[in-house]
Parts: C-alpha cells; structure tokens; sequence
C-alpha cells in the first residue's frame, strides 16, 4: 500500500474515530440524570381549620445558613405556585438569604379543593403549619381576598403577623381602605402600568398607608411579576434589604 493510501486511511480513522466519540457524548447528555429542579422541592403540609383538614401544597428554597427571615408567597386566580418557580424568584429569594415558601391556596393547582370561609383563621394555621415566624406576604390579585383580612381586619396588630407586605394589584383593598392608616406594617404596592383596573384601584387605596413604597411596572399588565421579572425582582429585594429581622 503507498504512503498516500496509508495516509488516506489514518484520516478515515480519525474521522469514524470523531464521530463514533460524539455520538457517546451525545448519548450520555441526553440520558444523563437530571438535575433537580425547584419543581422537585413541592410538597403537601396537612392544615387543620375547625373540623377540615386542608392538604395545601407548597414549593419552598431554603438559604444555605440561618435565613434573614420567611417569605410567604401567594397567588393569583389563575396562577399557582409555580409561577414562583418558573420566574425563579424562590432561588433568588434563597440565594439572597431568605427562607421562600410558596403554597398553591385552597381551591387551586394542587391543594384541597375545600372552600374557606374564614380566611383570617386559614392564614394562621398555614403560618403555623408552615412554621413560619412574622413572614413577608407576597399578595397578587386574587390572593388580597386571604393577605387583606389577615393584615389589616385588626391593622395596628399586623406587624405581629408579618414583617412585611408586598402587595401586587390585590383585590378587596377598598374593603379595608379606612384601616390601613392604622397599621404600620412596612408595604410595598407592586402594579403594572398598563393595569388601569385592580393596579391603579390597589395603588390609590393602599397609599394611606403610613410606610409604603411604590413600584410601577413601566408597560406592564396585571401580572406585572410575570410580565418583567427582573424589574419585579430588583424592587422586591430592594424592598426585602430595607426591613430589619
């Protein structure tokens, strides 16, 4: 065989040699384990209110060392704890040191379907059954209907529900727009500014609150959170940085 034919052949090799590596290589990332996800993390905690007990699933990311304080976050109608998940604002919220517990409420994703009637006494048993100590509670749209009656049904005691209050465009805040001046629970009002409905109605009632911040979502809607994620996140740990454990 001449040197040229041999030369031919060692680069045939080389070539079968390549491909038949990549085609491993290929194999072991696509049947490789996969990472865990948050999604990985849910699990069901067990509320007893009065005679029910409430399966109320949760998703939570906790802080490597001892966490700065909790965080509660709730949902919209039409939403569940995921939303937390797929914008990824509980690893963010654990990475910055923070202790992030989202829940799916009753009636939605993948908790009890058990309507509740008294929402002041469904948040105590959850923080309780959660464990959790004086939470920040993050409240979009529909979720007002659990965070408001919690907080502000009795506002001069909230700061010794919660340590902080970040409200999303929530409802039912004209429900309670003659307490909030009563309550020194430190707030920030979260909205979109495309959102002339429950955004624009959350952000004129919920300003007579004493210690409030406010953050507008330039061309976002309802779902301001959703809508710009890093601009939501900014102002929340902006917000979180401010209040004291």
């Amino acid at each position: 065989m001449s040197p040229s034919g041999i030369h031919l052949n060692k680069a045939v090799v080389v070539v079968i040699v390549g491909l038949f590596v990549g085609v491993i290589a290929v194999y072991r990332f696509l049947h490789a384990p996969k990472s865990k996800t948050m999604a990985d993390t849910g699990n069901t905690v067990s509320i007893t209110l009065g005679d029910k007990t409430l399966p109320i699933y949760t998703q939570s990311s906790k802080p490597a060392g001892v966490p700065k304080f909790d965080i509660l976050f709730l949902h919209g109608s039409s939403f569940t704890s995921q939303n937390w998940v797929v914008i990824n604002t509980l690893k963010l919220a654990s990475d910055a040191g923070y202790n992030a517990v989202a829940v799916d409420l009753p009636g939605y994703g993948k908790s009890s379907k058990v309507k509740v009637d008294d929402k002041v006494k469904f948040m105590e048993a959850l923080i309780a059954g959660l464990k959790l100590s004086k939470p920040v509670i993050v409240s979009p749209s529909m979720s007002g209907s659990f965070s408001l009656p919690f907080l502000f049904s009795d506002p001069e005691s909230a700061t010794t529900r919660a340590q902080g209050f970040v409200a999303v465009a929530p409802v039912q805040t004209t429900t309670y727009k003659d307490k909030y001046s009563k309550s020194q629970i430190p707030t920030l009002i979260v909205f979109g500014s495309r959102d002339t409905n429950l955004g624009a109605e959350s952000k004129t009632n919920l300003q007579a609150l004493p210690k409030k911040k406010i953050l507008m979502i330039e061309g976002a809607g309802h779902a301001c959170y959703l809508d710009n994620p890093a601009e939501f996140h900014k102002g929340l740990f902006d917000f979180l940085s401010t209040l004291s454990k």
